[in-house]
């Protein structure tokens, strides 16, 4: 009876837990899943297009696609190649910038850059079930602040966020990114030269 007891409890304190603190949760079980892809469709700038991001956390990053071309970071340096050209070392300013997307200082910057988290109830995402968060989100990264509302979309399996659709304004110009993410524990990502 106890133990039937306890579960309830329990039950009923998950049930009605604070949807900032499921959110903060969410993005913890993210980084501690250490390897993930996320297949994005932009819009910005009157430009659609589509670019896909691997991460291996703390120190492995790879974006391709997109009118900015396709980016490398490992330990051993990091490279940069346009579109239509040739792989080349990038310069440490890019190391830097795609370094710091990739760790916990920027999840704990995400956390408090949050002005108001609700839940909105539950969705079926690619066979996926998911608790889905609204997250408004005001944030400064490389000196340029940013606005932002994001659906997030958790499954409730693991916690871990499988989309997130972003509406985002920043110097005056708005985007909307749409990310799908999966979790890839076997995921590797080596120099490119």
């Amino acid at each position: 009876m106890r133990l039937l007891a306890a579960a309830a409890l329990l039950f009923s304190v998950t049930a009605h837990a604070d949807p900032k603190t499921e959110v903060f949760a969410a993005w913890d079980a993210m980084i501690k899943a250490k390897s993930y892809r996320a297949a994005m469709q932009i819009e910005a700038g009157g430009q659609n297009y589509q670019q896909n991001l691997d991460i291996i956390i703390p120190d492995h990053f790879r974006m391709s696609g997109g009118p900015g071309g396709d980016v490398v970071l490992t330990p051993a340096g990091a490279w940069m190649k346009p579109p239509g050209g040739q792989w080349m070392a990038a310069p440490d300013s890019m190391r830097a910038m795609s370094k710091q997307f990739m760790g916990e200082d920027f999840i704990a910057q995400a956390k408090a850059g949050v002005t108001k988290v609700e839940a909105k109830g539950q969705k079926d995402v690619a066979g996926v079930a998911t608790k889905v968060y609204e997250v408004h989100q005001t944030m400064t990264v490389m000196g340029v602040e940013s606005s932002s509302v994001t659906q997030l979309y958790v499954a409730i399996d693991t916690g871990r966020p499988v989309r997130q659709e972003i509406k985002a304004t920043a110097m005056g110009q708005s985007s909307t990114t749409t990310q799908d993410i999966t979790y890839a524990p076997d995921l590797k990502i080596e120099a490119p030269m």
